[in-house]
């Protein structure tokens, strides 16, 4: 049964969904955004849902209305809001009609590292949310063990970010904002390889072993990766016999974790697992 039209801009789940359009709000709140049918359905799927609103011109239509319809037997709180309200909602341009508050489902660093996951990606100080997504959903897609933020980079839960990974926040754990020389003393002591992909790198790509367990770290977009990982990180340069300067991250990104999954299946190497 379709619920009331909600029509007011005072409504507690309208003002909650504002307030977590900055990110001081979804860390007041411990809460992010995530929009379209199919992240909407990760999300609800995934069990840290708060609330679904769907655009009341977009309550019948066929995604939108399975995903309310399999839930109906739950919980799950789903409010109906007029479309004039609702596009201000959005971050997206052409807006598919619903959206979700998600509960933080961040964890902690010493919860990822007692699984002992043969491969970490590790975001420092990256700053471009496109590029965050991408490295994201190329950890998921790679089968890394965690992906993890530090302390400086862009927000994981930046609705841009959301958008480019594409569902992948609910496929492995993250870790966000972490401090960096945390990160560090613990993947030493722990004793993993740690490789960053870097232009002044000695060794190519393709040259290097990769041995597990092994953090892979991608630095800034511009002024690359920071001190103390250049120290403690084996460099590679990714060769670019063209006449271009440089990769974009998420394609530097790509080329590196493809590279290291496909030596581990070449040489047997157990592959990285969840």
């Amino acid at each position: 049964m379709k619920p009331a039209t909600v029509t007011s801009p005072d409504n507690r789940w309208v003002r909650l969904v504002r307030s977590l359009g900055t990110a001081q709000g979804r860390d007041k709140q411990r809460a992010f955004v995530v929009e379209g049918v199919r992240s909407v359905r990760e999300a609800v799927e995934s069990e840290q849902t708060a609330v679904v609103l769907v655009d009341n011109n977009s309550w019948h239509d066929a995604g939108i209305a399975e995903l309310v319809q399999a839930h109906a037997d739950t919980r799950l709180q789903v409010v109906c809001v007029a479309t004039e309200i609702f596009v201000t909602l959005c971050d997206t341009k052409t807006p598919q009609g619903v959206l979700a508050v998600v509960r933080d489902i961040a964890t902690s660093l010493d919860n990822v590292l007692s699984r002992n996951p043969r491969l970490l990606v590790v975001s420092c100080a990256l700053q471009d949310p496109g590029n965050m997504g991408t490295l994201l959903r190329l950890a998921d897609a790679v089968g890394a063990g965690a992906f993890v933020s530090l302390r400086g980079s862009v927000d994981i839960y930046n609705p841009k970010v959301v958008r480019a990974a594409m569902g992948s926040h609910f496929h492995l754990p993250v870790c966000r904002d972490v401090d960096g020389h945390s990160l560090l003393s613990a993947l030493l002591q722990a004793g993993y390889n740690i490789v960053a992909a870097d232009a002044r790198g000695e060794t190519t790509h393709f040259d290097r072993e990769y041995k597990q367990p092994l953090a892979v770290v991608f630095g800034n977009e511009g002024s690359g990766l920071a001190s103390p990982w250049r120290e403690q990180a084996e460099l590679v340069r990714i060769p670019m016999p063209g006449r271009a300067e440089s990769l974009n991250v998420g394609v530097a990104a790509g080329v590196l974790l493809y590279e290291i999954l496909g030596q581990w299946r070449r040489t047997a190497f157990t592959p990285p697992c969840r």
